[in-house]
């Protein structure tokens, strides 16, 4: 099997206007989305494609809650394969962590409940220092009710889909996939974040390249159908991809009001999606015989899944259903275009105060998170951060004009949930607002995806610092408010 084997036409031989596509990422430009790739497909061509620096076509990207859509295939499997149906209880699977006097209603809970995100929980069962998710599942005081009547949208779901996927097969779920993948042409090397207990993490850590999650989008569009092979029961991917349950009055708020199938979104005309955090996307439209592939981390900005999928559909809407004439000159726009570039924070890159407060130390007033003091040093071509906490002294180097590379100097997780052991891999870039003012934006570009906004105002001989962090669970220290004074250092 070919590394690549997608099919590649120009947009105009698929029937979309290269204009249309560009207009797409002018949308994602003015709106200031963090774009790390996008992949637009027709009639299973690839029309056009780019990415963002550092990632590319061969990086592996967290998909987050993408996974989910992964794992609803995986138990698809199995039912093909006769191993399971949609109606056995979840209970059964694991006899060794019910409780002495179990709930009726988590005994009632199906392999499908768990699917349509309808268990028997109002709220997730684990926390990230909870050793084990799968056993947390049944061991709880969450109040419960009826399973398969009402949505609540739930990671803890899909780690219980998993764990059956691995226990019947033996095996870590992407590898009981394998065969399957090697079909599709998915790369070899797609991995999953670990859960504590040591489990494959599908409700939100797989990772994959941008073209691995076209093939598999392209797979889910086609019904479970590959090159002619049925490899999933149609019936069930059907079922996967159709309104199983309504979401109208999801608590909390949730990114679609069309329903929800077996860990698959509906969008409007009969389309469905996989949805991950921070805007991972694939959008599967079968009336339009059309895919959008995105991944990008806009976990920061506000309304950016809906400014992402209203685009999508601004763009379906200038499809045709006859190829279009040849636009060399637009085609030569689009593939210029189509090398994606992170916004850079607005403002400039020197301040007429840089003699009086580079270098200078502040001391902090006592705070959440153990900040004791910080000190700036102001250049051209950079503004570094010094300054020391708890977990030691530190910089953060964030540069002026452009993103540039950053190891974020404390540990987080890195394979294994709760194992605190990398220091991720990050982008880092700077402004001055106004003279007195520094705006530093930091992304991490790792295994995990996150931001830190960094605001620093210079007032007299104080410094007032205002953080906030946008990541699922690190950076925890990087936000509020520090207030401190100009000491001799």
């Amino acid at each position: 099997m070919p590394e690549n084997n997608l099919v590649y036409a120009s947009p105009e031989s698929l029937g979309i206007p290269s204009q249309a596509i560009l207009d797409f990422l002018d949308e994602m430009r003015d709106c200031r989305l963090a774009m790390h790739s996008y992949i637009v497909l027709r009639h299973g061509k690839v029309a056009a494609e780019g990415y963002c620096a550092p990632f590319d076509e061969n990086r592996k990207h967290r998909l987050y809650s993408v996974s989910k859509s992964f794992t609803s295939v995986a138990i698809g499997m199995m039912i093909t394969e006769g191993k399971i149906t949609l109606q056995d209880k979840v209970a059964d699977f694991f006899p060794e962590y019910i409780p002495e006097n179990p709930s009726p209603y988590l005994m009632r809970t199906t392999i499908r409940d768990l699917l349509m995100m309808a268990s028997c929980h109002e709220t997730g069962t684990y926390e990230w220092d909870t050793p084990n998710f799968v056993e947390a599942f049944f061991k709880n005081d969450i109040i419960k009710h009826e399973p398969g009547t009402i949505f609540h949208y739930d990671t803890s779901a899909t780690v219980q889909l998993c764990a059956i996927v691995e226990k019947l097969s033996g095996k870590p779920m992407l590898d009981y996939m394998r065969p399957l993948l090697d079909k599709l042409g998915i790369s070899k090397d797609v991995w999953c974040v670990q859960t504590p207990e040591g489990g494959s993490w599908t409700g939100s850590g797989i990772l994959c390249t941008p073209r691995d999650l076209a093939r598999f989008a392209l797979f889910c569009l086609h019904r479970g159908e590959w090159n002619g092979e049925q490899l999933v029961s149609r019936e069930y991917m059907e079922e996967a991809t159709s309104c199983q349950i309504d979401t109208t009055v999801a608590d909390g708020g949730m990114p679609s009001p069309l329903g929800y199938g077996y860990q698959f979104w509906m969008l409007k005309d009969g389309g469905f999606s996989c949805n991950g955090m921070g805007s991972q996307f694939a959008f599967m439209m079968p009336k339009y015989d059309t895919i959008l592939i995105t991944t990008a981390d806009n976990q920061a900005v506000h309304a950016a899944d809906d400014t992402i999928r209203q685009a999508f559909y601004r763009l379906l809407s200038k499809l045709s259903d006859e190829a279009l004439p040849e636009n060399p000159e637009l085609q030569k726009e689009l593939a210029d275009r189509s090398k994606l570039t992170l916004p850079l924070p607005v403002g400039g890159k020197t301040t007429k105060l840089a003699a009086k407060i580079s270098g200078v130390k502040y001391e902090f007033e006592e705070n959440l998170f153990g900040f004791k003091w910080m000190k700036v040093d102001v250049a051209e071509d950079a503004c570094t951060v010094h300054y020391e906490k708890g977990t030691g002294v530190h910089s953060l180097k964030m540069y002026m004009g452009e993103y540039g590379p950053l190891t974020f100097p404390e540990k987080y997780a890195g394979k294994r949930i709760g194992v605190l052991d990398t220091n991720y891999q990050c982008v880092s870039a700077g402004a001055w607002r106004s003279d007195n003012t520094f705006l530093g934006m930091i992304y991490s570009v790792d295994d995990y995806l996150g931001c830190i906004r960094m605001q620093l105002t210079f007032k007299d001989d104080t410094l007032t610092v205002f953080m906030t962090k946008f990541a699922e669970d690190f950076f925890g220290d990087y936000r509020g408010y520090i207030a401190g004074h100009a000491v001799k250092d």
